[in-house]
Formats: C-alpha cells, sequence, structure tokens
C-alpha cells in the first residue's frame, strides 16, 4: 500500500448550495421605454466652453436682452430691404428713380407707405411727371398714377391707329385732356372726329366746316381734342358741316343756323343727300313772277315737314297753275309735298 507524502492533505468538493429567488411582482414588469419630449423648448445659445479643470477663466454667457436686439435689428433690416426694392420697382413704372435717394431715407427712417407716397406726391419731380394731378385735386377728383399712366398708354395707341400726326396726344394735350377729366372712351370719340373731320373728310366739308366755325383743316384736329368744347356740340357741327356741303353739292344754300336746326331734328347725311334732291327739283316754286317760295321753305317743308311751310308751298303751287300749259301739271311727292311736273311756262 503506497504511503501518503507528508504535508499533503486531500480536500473533499464541497457540493453548492441550491438558492431560490423570489421575484416580486415589480421585478417582474417590463421596463418602460424612453419617450423624449416632442416638443423640447431650446436653450438661448451659450458662448462655447473652454476645457474642464485647469483653473481657467469660466466661459462667457449670452445676454438675452442683447440676443434679442440683434433679432429686432436683423428683422428690421429685412424689412428696409424689401421696402426699397418695392419702391424702386414703383418708382421706375413711374418714371422717377431719381427719387429714390430721398425715398430709401424715408424707409430707413420708418415711415409707414402712406406717409412716403404723400411725401413724395409734394416733390417737384413728381408734379413735373404728372401735372394734371394738382388740377385733379383742386376739385376733389382723384386719379391713382396707374390710371393716369393708362390714359397716356391709350392716347399713344390712338394717335398711331388713327393716323394723327405725332406728338399731337403728347404730354401738353393729355394733361389738358385729363385735367378736365376727359375719360379714354370720350377721347376716342373726339380721336376719330379729328381723323374723319381733319382727314378723311371730303373738301366740301371741310369747307364748310370753315364757312359755319371758322376753322380751316389745319386746326380741325386741335378742334375736336379741346376738352373746352364739349362732345354734344363736336358732333352736331360736324353733321351740319356734312347736310350743308351736300346741300352746296345740289346747288342748295343752307347757313349755319339751318344746317344745325335739321342735325337737331336727327337728320342725317345720307337724309339730307336724299331730301336736298327732292327740293332741287321743286325749284320752279322759288322763281317766276308772283308768290314764291324761299329755298328754307322748301327745305323746311321737305325735309322738316314744317306745317306753315308747306302750306306756302301749297299755295304758292295752286297760283302758278295758269303759268304752265295744259301738258304741265303739279304733282304729289312721296314725302307729302306739292311739286311741279315736267312743263313748259309761257
Amino acid at each position: 500500500m503506497a504511503k501518503k507524502p507528508v504535508g499533503t492533505t486531500t480536500f473533499k468538493p464541497i457540493p453548492p448550495r441550491k438558492q431560490t429567488v423570489s421575484l416580486s411582482a415589480a421585478d417582474s414588469a417590463a421596463p418602460t421605454p424612453f419617450v423624449p419630449d416632442p416638443t423640447p423648448t431650446p436653450d438661448p445659445p451659450t458662448a462655447p466652453t473652454g476645457p474642464a479643470g485647469g483653473g481657467g477663466e469660466a466661459p462667457p454667457t449670452v445676454d438675452p436682452d442683447a440676443y434679442a436686439k440683434s433679432q429686432v435689428a436683423e428683422a428690421k433690416r429685412v424689412r428696409t430691404k424689401n421696402a426699397i426694392v418695392a419702391m424702386q420697382d414703383l418708382m421706375r413704372s413711374y418714371g422717377l428713380e431719381s427719387l429714390m435717394g430721398v425715398i430709401t431715407g424715408y424707409v430707413q427712417d420708418d415711415y409707414d407707405d402712406d406717409a412716403i407716397n404723400a411725401l413724395i406726391r409734394q416733390t417737384p419731380e413728381y408734379k413735373v411727371r404728372f401735372p394734371a394731378m394738382a388740377a385733379l385735386s383742386a376739385k376733389n377728383r382723384v386719379l391713382s398714377e396707374a390710371e393716369y399712366i393708362a390714359f397716356e398708354t391709350e392716347a399713344a395707341q390712338m394717335e398711331r391707329a388713327y393716323g394723327l400726326p405725332a406728338g399731337m396726344l403728347g404730354k401738353s394735350t393729355v394733361t389738358d385732356l385729363i385735367s378736365n377729366e376727359v375719360s379714354v372712351r370720350e377721347l376716342e370719340e373726339r380721336v376719330g372726329l379729328a381723323a374723319n373731320g381733319a382727314y378723311n373728310a371730303t373738301a366740301a366739308v371741310k369747307k364748310q366746316f370753315k364757312d359755319y366755325y371758322g376753322i380751316d383743316s389745319g386746326g380741325l384736329t386741335a378742334y375736336f381734342l379741346d376738352p373746352q368744347k364739349a362732345l354734344p356740340l363736336l358732333n352736331k357741327q360736324v353733321t351740319s358741316a356734312q347736310i350743308g356741303a351736300e346741300a352746296a353739292l345740289q346747288g342748295l344754300g343752307v347757313n349755319a343756323g339751318l344746317a344745325e336746326n335739321l342735325t337737331e331734328a336727327g337728320i342725317t347725311r345720307d337724309s339730307a343727300q336724299a331730301g336736298f334732291s327732292t327740293v332741287a327739283g321743286l325749284g320752279g316754286l322759288s322763281v317766276g313772277a308772283g308768290e314764291t317760295v324761299s329755298q328754307e321753305d322748301l327745305i323746311k317743308g321737305t325735309l322738316l315737314e314744317s306745317d306753315p311751310a308747306k302750306q306756302k308751298m301749297a299755295r304758292v303751287a295752286k297760283s302758278k297753275t295758269g303759268a304752265f300749259e295744259k301738258g304741265g301739271q303739279f304733282l304729289q311727292t312721296k314725302e307729302g309735298t306739292v311739286g311741279i311736273g315736267s312743263a313748259a311756262t309761257r
């Protein structure tokens, strides 16, 4: 039997003890997940910090008041820039870019839009650019700069469309028209009259206009564009001159008063032409022995259907019956007036 070495000890392993672990209800519950705040509130910016420790100086902090002021200043800078750009566009459309230096100062001094516009309208540059504004203001009339410019544009287009001389509807004329509150629609009527009267009218009509109203063809355009001349009056004068010209072509004489009476009665150039043709055929009643009828009575009786004139025409026609041979006779026209048929006088 082998001997145990001296000084050695044999140890038997001790079996591990069984441990019982009891979990409470709280321990057995699943952990609650972390949910971040959906709307975190940012802290105001702070100055960067230096390395920790070392005994250095404490990092500076940002003054909240100074930060707020800087934000306000930045917002004002942006507003000022935008306002200046907008005013540049507006002044360019007005043709008043020269005012931008003054306007920039107004914007920087925090003047609002109404104040700036009021100050602009007081400048000499504005008054030269929009001279009719003063006249309108004196009459308590209001016209925007955009409407003023639109009128200028329409006038220039009409000048070209109707073939008027260049500059006829220039600044001076436009100023006069706007000052007298002539609308674009009325301007177009006037331009049409000017073009027809001065350039498209016959020589006979132009002559009649001069005889009636003392205006030769060279002054007709300016005459029709004169806002002191009411548009209804101009229309009447044009029609009267046309009627007078038609009478002259038939060998008849019609003065301005009678021509205007015919115009006021609704006689047009075409109806006057037909009426004067009839009157010319009744010339026998205005000549010869005994009572006669004047051309004016013939015109009034024929075109105006004046009862006194028609009665006089009938009386004269009856009195002249014996002066004609049997082959001649008096005829009644379709207008109802009495005339002379083909007849040979004794």
